[in-house]
């Protein structure tokens, strides 16, 4: 199923209801529809009976296209589900944190960036990206690479402690949606900006989901993201790193 709604680029929520005669695996993304690469919300969720579903747009594309459909089929194929109701809705009201012109700049960037690192060019050697006021630099690779031989790391992205640039992997953002990028972009970016300890993985975790969650992005892509991460580095260290995660995330206050 395939249904384009006229978002304007404005923040808002997707509801979206669906029904099911029994339980299916199904896949709901948004996307861009004149940017079919662009994600705003990739996910999947089992369905039996009517299911109702929110989803968060911090940001939106001009025309945002719906996709729904059963795990291993495309989305022309609708067999076995029925979309009741689409509707719009404002943004859902978060817990507001006070965010200095530097964090407030390095979102834009994050978020432009974010938006059209499908379609970016990255290659080996890195590709470079500014914000607007020059402070902050994204070099783009093909794949993020170990400084002792050069070869391909697991990480989707790391921040120099010396310089405060970024370094990301084309390979692992074509796979993310907006929110994941964004998930890992602010994580980095607390590394040199925010966090009192610049080489805690924990203080960065959550001093970047407290900028991600205060922005509206959904709690799924962050569980998405930082787990995809994670199974690649299976350890205690990891472990922790997901308990602190886990229990921020559902302790952080939405209104209603």
């Amino acid at each position: 199923m395939v249904r384009d709604i006229k978002t304007d680029e404005l923040a808002c929520t997707i509801k979206v209801v669906i029904s099911t005669p029994k339980s299916e695996k199904l896949w709901i993304k948004i996307c861009d529809a004149n940017a079919p690469k662009t994600y705003y919300s990739k996910r999947y969720a089992r369905v039996n009976g009517t299911e109702i579903y929110y989803i968060g747009l911090p940001e939106s594309a001009n025309v945002s296209r719906l996709l729904v459909y059963k795990d291993g089929q495309t989305p022309l194929n609708n067999d076995g589900f029925k979309i009741k109701a689409i509707e719009i809705l404002p943004l859902k009201s978060t817990k507001r944190i006070p965010m200095s012109r530097k964090t407030k700049a390095f979102v834009n960037f994050a978020q432009e960036f974010s938006e059209e690192a499908s379609y970016l060019p990255a290659s080996m050697k890195g590709e470079s990206y500014f914000s607007d006021n020059g402070k902050f630099q994204i070099d783009y690779y093909d794949q993020v690479r170990s400084k002792a031989d050069n070869k391909p790391i697991k990480t989707p992205a790391r921040i120099s402690q010396l310089t405060g640039r970024i370094e990301v992997s084309k390979k692992a953002f074509e796979r993310y949606s907006i929110p994941m990028r964004m998930a890992i972009l602010l994580h980095e970016y607390s590394h040199y900006y925010v966090n009192k300890t610049p080489s805690s993985e924990v203080e960065a975790d959550l001093n970047g989901l407290r900028i991600y969650l205060a922005l509206g992005y959904p709690r799924i892509d962050a569980y998405n993201v930082f787990l995809n991460v994670f199974k690649s580095a299976n350890s205690k260290q990891s472990l922790d790193r997901f308990e602190k995660l886990d229990a921020f995330i559902k302790n952080w206050e939405y209104g209603s």
